[in-house]
């Protein structure tokens, strides 16, 4: 047993900036009072420990208490995308076993919607019969200025993004977080003044864990709501940001906002992850001098698995470095067996951050390797490169075809904005390559980007089938939503 986090920070830097939301700055001291205030209210409302809590709610105040409020009342959170149907939310809250639902004004009519009826509690101010305001709940928050946390209690519920199939939920521990938190501190540093700006959700892994690694550093987050690049690129240049987490396609957007000026002063990282990063964006950044630590993380590892730091990632664009503190590496065959440096295979990851196991299944061993399904290969340094879901693998004719080969050749193409290539039925051949192409000039023929591939990628991993659109759709966490792209496909298959 450990006293919590936040509250053993709340006495070692009371007057440290925990926690900045919009315009309202919270030091260690107040952002534990609060916690407290929110706990002792939800233990009012029927919370004990033991139960499974679900937080239906956006990066905002709340949300953030009641992360830290879980500790102090020894509950599990079950973290829920925002943005899904009643229909999958309700498949998610049943198999989470969560009999409570914290949601706000913009989430009450899904909540309403679920047919498995959790008790609702709404933290906006609201009028309804059918659920409990948090202002309306009181308690005694003497009693939860402090807890203390069980490394290997189960803390969260996160369910995988289920871009490729039915999402998952991940059980992850405390003891998990915190391996997880010291790693990634003996990889990219902490300095007293670090502020890292939070603009992924806190239902995705990355989001949770900043969260909660600058708590156990004892230095600030900058929590936002969503990605406006304006904003954002405004508060970087105005204040002391340090670190800020991103995927590709925010990065792109910040670029753009950018142009030729430099990166903000104060900030000495950013890390960059949840998708492959572009050859093409990876040097822009780096030409504009934006210090860049390229991540490989996953729901299960409970964030990060391995970063480059960016003097490596100058040296070897593309390479995700080498596995964090504490974690190992292996790539495999299909029979288990190690592949030598340079050939790809299966990914398999083991260490003190993985998961417990999933919903409903088997724990996992202890210090047994866990298939992340991802293909890869370590390079002669020992350096890890990720190139594809194994998922995400298109199989036409017996062949064997990598969409991430396909989409980097078609980037090169100058009218190439983005692209996103998977599988589409073939009753000859199994699967055909589709493509869905986002054009900078939208008058360019398509016919014309066919025949660049034709000169660069053998003839079974040609496009077959492609589509152009204005925009690729993607998950919350910003990863390319394979499924959604297929289904962009489906009509055009003859």
């Amino acid at each position: 047993m450990m006293p919590d986090w936040l509250s053993a920070q709340a006495k070692a830097r009371p007057d440290g900036v925990a926690l900045i939301v919009g315009e309202t700055m919270l030091t260690y001291r107040a952002l534990n009072e609060q916690t407290a205030q929110f706990a002792a209210r939800l233990f009012a409302w029927g919370v004990s420990r033991g139960d499974v809590v679900g937080i239906l709610l956006p990066n905002r105040l709340e949300a953030a208490l009641a992360i830290h409020a879980a500790a102090r009342l020894g509950v599990t959170l079950a973290l829920f995308n925002t943005r899904l149907t009643p229909v999958e939310l309700d498949m998610q809250v049943r198999s989470a076993g969560c009999c409570f639902l914290l949601c706000d004004r913009d989430t009450l009519p899904t909540a309403l919607a679920l047919p498995s009826a959790p008790r609702l509690l709404c933290v906006d101010p609201i009028d309804d019969p059918r659920l409990t305001p948090l202002d309306r709940l009181t308690g005694d928050p003497a009693t939860f200025r402090e807890g203390m946390i069980d490394p290997d209690a189960p803390f969260a519920i996160i369910f995988t993004s289920g871009t490729t199939g039915s999402p998952k939920g991940a059980v992850l521990t405390c003891g998990a977080f915190f391996a997880s938190a010291m790693a990634s501190a003996y990889r990219i540093g902490v300095l007293p003044d670090d502020r890292w700006l939070c603009v992924l959700p806190l239902y995705h892994v990355g989001g949770l864990s900043i969260l909660l690694r600058s708590c156990l550093y004892g230095t600030a987050v900058d929590l936002w709501q969503r990605f406006d690049a304006a904003a954002i690129a405004h508060r970087m240049t105005t204040a002391p940001v340090t670190l800020i987490s991103l995927v590709p396609t925010m990065l792109h957007r910040l670029l753009e906002l950018f142009g030729d000026e430099p990166p903000p002063p104060r900030l000495r990282l950013v890390l960059l992850g949840g998708a492959a990063a572009s050859p093409d964006l990876l040097k822009r950044a780096l030409q504009a001098g934006w210090a860049l630590a390229t991540t490989y993380g996953l729901t299960e590892a409970a964030s990060q698995v391995a970063t480059a730091l960016p003097e490596q990632v100058r040296r070897k664009p593309g390479s995700v470095g080498r596995p964090l503190l504490f974690t190992s590496v292996r790539v495999v065959d299909e029979a288990g067996h190690d592949q030598p440096p340079g050939v790809y295979g299966d990914i398999l990851i083991r260490g003190p951050t993985l998961m417990r196991g999933y919903l409903g299944e088997p724990p996992l061993d202890a210090g047994a390797w866990f298939a992340t399904g991802d293909i890869g290969y370590l390079d002669a340094d020992g350096d890890l490169w990720v190139v594809q879901r194994r998922s995400d693998l298109i199989i036409s004719g017996g062949e064997n075809i990598y969409p991430a080969e396909i989409e980097q050749v078609l980037r090169q193409h100058p009218a190439v904005a983005d692209v996103a290539v998977v599988g589409v039925p073939s009753p000859e051949w199994g699967q055909q390559v589709g493509a869905v192409l986002v054009l900078r000039d939208p008058a360019v023929d398509v016919r014309e980007i066919l025949a660049f591939s034709r000169t660069r990628l053998a003839g079974y991993k040609q496009p077959r089938i492609v589509r152009v659109v204005d925009e690729l759709p993607r998950t919350a966490s910003g990863k390319i939503h394979r499924a959604a792209v297929a289904e962009l496909l489906e009509g055009m298959i003859h």
